[in-house]
Formats: structure tokens, sequence, C-alpha cells
């Protein structure tokens, strides 16, 4: 099977392979897959009075879109290869007001606990986007009263009709139960010593127009010696496209959730 997405190891392997955390593949996606309901829920909470940090920031893109409509913006992340890419865009784009370090905030690097790259009662404004959860341990701590957190969590993809088709190499976990996220973050956030505000689920398709796409989304982020080669698969893609495809494509679904959560005042 594929190497297990969203995992450091994984991140490790996507810094080498391509520049920034982008997705490498054309589709089709309805409005309000989840992904851009975040960012549309970043830009109503930031105000021009805010100091906004960006957990987990990867190449900078949600900083530097909401730059523009905050005081300050600190993004983070662990791989240097991406907070690179971001403070090389904000220079091209004249964007003073975004700093973007290195930065590993788990607890494993920074002596079992969790440290975020901030002093105390430092922002307004906390986000993530499709990042770990331990940032949210010393959220409180940085935050100040009244402060808002929103984060993007991705799930696992659900397993298709056509999934026992693939090879073994390109075929993934089934997703979990889709209860699973909010315990998690509703624990993570139990142990900063806040609560949750609102929750929001997405379950919308993705539609890959042909099969050199649907492979490009399959491989992601793996090695060329992990995979099969598309000339090698093509045809079990094509069987796919004609068994269960639409005159648009092969569809996969993707379950997304949103979360809030407000610090006491």
């Amino acid at each position: 099977m594929r190497t297990d997405r969203q995992t450091a190891v994984w991140y490790d392997r996507l810094a080498t392979l391509q520049e920034g955390y982008q997705y490498p593949w054309r589709s089709m996606l309805p409005d309000w897959h989840g992904e851009d309901a975040y960012v549309e829920l970043v830009r109503q909470h930031a105000r021009p009075d805010m100091d906004v940090l960006d957990a987990a920031c990867g190449h900078g893109d949600m900083s530097l879109i909401v730059a523009s409509q905050v005081r300050s913006v600190l993004g983070y992340d662990r791989t240097a290869a991406w907070i690179e890419i971001a403070q090389r865009a904000a220079r091209e784009r004249a964007v003073s007001n975004a700093t973007f370090v290195c930065h590993d905030s788990s607890a494993a690097v920074n002596g079992g606990r969790v440290r975020l790259p901030a002093a105390d009662h430092a922002f307004d404004l906390l986000i993530c986007s499709k990042g770990p959860f331990h940032w949210i341990e010393d959220a409180r701590r940085v935050a100040r009263p009244g402060a808002i957190l929103l984060m993007l969590v991705p799930d696992a993809v659900p397993l298709t009709r056509w999934h026992s088709r693939l090879p073994a190499a390109l075929q993934w976990e089934d997703a979990l139960d889709p209860n699973w996220a909010r315990p998690a973050i509703e624990q993570r956030l139990q142990t900063a010593q806040l609560a949750l505000d609102s929750w929001w689920s997405f379950d919308v398709p993705e539609v890959l127009p042909d099969p050199e796409q649907l492979y490009i989304w399959l491989t992601w982020g793996c090695a060329a010696d992990e995979v099969p080669s598309l000339a090698d698969v093509h045809p079990i893609l094509a069987r796919i496209f004609s068994e269960y495809g639409t005159p648009d494509g092969v569809e996969i679904r993707h379950h997304r959730y949103l979360w809030k959560a407000v610090c006491p005042s």
C-alpha cells in the first residue's frame, strides 16, 4: 500500500518531490468542499486589529491570503523548504506583516511539552489547515482573551467500488470511523482548558478526468521505486474509467471537518 499521508515521514518525502504543499493533479470539486470553506471562515473572522498564528503553515498560502486583513501573521512549519518558499513569496508580494519561521512544535523535540514559537498572549486568531493536532495543547498560552481557534481537518479517503481493482501498491487503507475526529479534537482542547464552539462536516466528491490524473492522485508523495509506472497500470486505470466512470471522469469522495473554539474573555 501507499506510504501513509499526513505523517512526518511523508511530509519530509513530499518536500523533496515538489515545491510547496500543493495538489499536482487536475480535478473537479463542487463549491464548499471544505478547504474553500476554511479559507472563507478565516476571512470572516479576520480583523485589522488582529495578530494571527498559522500553525503548520506549509508554504504560507493561507498566511499570505489573510495578511491583508490583519495586523500581523506568524506562520511556522517544521519543513524548512516550505518556509523558504513562504519567505520568498512574502518578499515578492511585498507583504511586510507576515513572518515565517521553521519550527517543530511537537513535544518530542521540546522536552516533552508542546511549544508554539511565540510569547504568551500574543495572538487573537489561531488557524491551522490540515496540520497535526498537538499545537492545540499550547494554544491557550499564546492566545489572548477571546481569541478564536479555527482548523481544517482532513479524514482518510473512503474506499471506492473499484479500489480492489488497483495493484496493491496503489491501494490505501480504509477510512476511519467518521466520528473519530471530533473526540480527538475535544480531548486536545480539554488539555488546553478550552472547549469546542462549532463543528462542520463535509462529504464531497472529487472527479478526476482521466487515468493519468488518477495515477497522480494515487501516487502523490510516493517515490518512483515505491509504485508501478503509469505505463504499467494504465490498462487497469483505463478499465476503471470504462466501468465506473461518467463522461466527467471517476469520482472519489473526501471527508473534511472544520471546527472553532473561543478562548475565555
